[in-house]
């Protein structure tokens, strides 16, 4: 029997590949489309991925079955991409956050659609396509327990239109309910963690240059943490991650983290407002009191935090946009990312905001994180957009990328990161406004 062709998309916003500039290259790419080609057997088919984000899609190409991952920012691209494909003859399979929270909606645009984790589905899914018995709907009973994971198909990602392409995760789930966050509806409340001696083989099996994992928290379990860099010292390898602010009250974790070759943790601060943070469920997690101290810490250790911000939380105001920035350079922070609040479908935010009559509307393009779909609680939302542009603006000025960089290792990395950020603000903006 002939292969089938194998089409894995991931859908990108409009103002990624739109306008005068279109996106040819990203930081990193998602993990989910290569660890999902792991699983397929080559013998049976041929598989391609393209990442719209850096790479158009080919349209005129005619694949069998056409898998769509689908974030509530890009599903009304997933359904046309999908529509455009269903019309040339091609099976459908749409899958991801948007189609677990929004199965009903989604199904009206594919022949089949897989409702959570796509492991424990996928091989059903494909053997069905073969046999011409191709079902509506797939959904796994339980998640999986991480272990025996094949290592993801990174190759047949675009090569070089990406800065880093060694990304890997050791761990699943979150036990925090962070209102904003569909983390824990999506993975559970739960870590699961890949088995310590298999992420160091893959490690192992990675070409040289820096590795990112993906994992949501990786000092989640900290005992658990502790023995994974203990076994990656050995390896010498430079890593970046996500992590809290807890590994700055433990010196042990911290020191390993940093022994193991961690030069960046990324971290959700979220705000410097406490009231913020107990709102929507991080106040255990966010100690605000203990921010400068323990981000003095974790400089100390070597590794440099790259900060997260969400603005226009119900205590925020017109003030805190420069409040936010101010403390930002206060504390060196490597880089920063501010993101407007979203509340996203099914999260607790979505629904309280549904109720209180906030939602300004449902274009499901516009929840990116760029745009304000709600009413704020002590600003308009012409105010809150405003604000959010100039602390961006503000924040990568030259001003303050002197002050957050100065005297830091790797001082080249991070002019680059800054400096870019400052020469792409116009194209940024102009996305924001669109």
């Amino acid at each position: 029997m002939p292969k089938k062709s194998l089409l894995l998309i991931h859908p990108a916003q409009d103002k990624d590949r739109l306008g005068e500039r279109r996106r040819r290259h990203a930081y990193m790419p998602k993990l989910n489309l290569a660890a999902l080609a792991a699983h397929v057997d080559e013998s049976l088919f041929d598989v391609k991925i393209v990442d719209e984000t850096v790479e158009d899609i080919d349209f005129r190409a005619n694949p069998d079955l056409v898998g769509i991952t689908v974030l509530t920012n890009v599903s009304k691209r997933s359904y046309e991409i999908a529509s455009h494909f269903r019309k040339q003859g091609a099976k459908i399979v749409l899958g991801g956050f948007h189609v677990f929270f929004l199965p009903d909606e989604a199904e009206q645009h594919a022949d089949s659609i897989v409702i959570g984790e796509a492991e424990g589905a996928w091989d059903d899914l494909l053997r069905d396509f073969l046999a011409g018995e191709l079902k509506n709907r797939y959904q796994t009973s339980s998640p999986h327990d991480m272990t025996s994971l094949p290592k993801p198909r990174l190759d047949l990602l675009k090569q070089d239109a990406y800065t880093r392409l060694n990304i890997m995760e050791t761990a699943r789930g979150c036990p925090h309910q962070c209102a904003y966050c569909s983390v824990t509806l999506f993975w559970g409340g739960k870590f699961r963690f890949r088995p310590i001696g298999e992420v160091v083989d893959e490690i192992r099996s990675m070409p040289p240059g820096k590795i990112i994992f993906v994992d949501d928290n990786i000092i989640g379990s900290p005992q658990r943490a502790k023995e994974l860099f203990q076994a990656m010292l050995p390896l010498k390898r430079r890593w970046s991650g996500q992590a809290d602010l807890k590994i700055s009250r433990d010196p042990e974790l911290l020191r390993l983290c940093a022994e193991s070759g961690c030069r960046w943790l990324f971290m959700g601060l979220e705000s410097t407002n406490v009231d913020n943070l107990r709102d929507v469920g991080k106040a255990k997690v966010n100690d605000v009191p203990d921010y400068s101290r323990g981000l003095a810490a974790i400089h100390q250790a070597g590794i440099k935090v790259f900060g997260s911000f969400i603005l226009g939380l119900d205590h925020d105001d017109i003030t805190s946009f420069d409040r936010t920035v101010q403390f930002c350079v206060d504390n060196r922070l490597a880089g920063v990312n501010f993101y407007i609040l979203t509340p996203l479908p099914f999260t607790k935010l979505f629904d309280e905001m549904d109720r209180q009559g906030r939602i300004l509307h449902k274009d499901w393009s516009l929840y990116d994180m760029n745009h304000v779909v709600f009413k704020p609680a002590l600003m308009s939302p012409e105010e809150l957009l405003e604000g959010y542009l100039n602390a961006y603006r503000s924040l990568y000025s030259m001003g303050s990328i002197i002050k957050r960089c100065w005297n830091k290792s790797d001082l080249g990395e991070l002019l680059a990161l800054n400096v870019g950020r400052k020469l792409n603000y116009s194209r940024f903006k102009q996305g924001c406004l669109v």
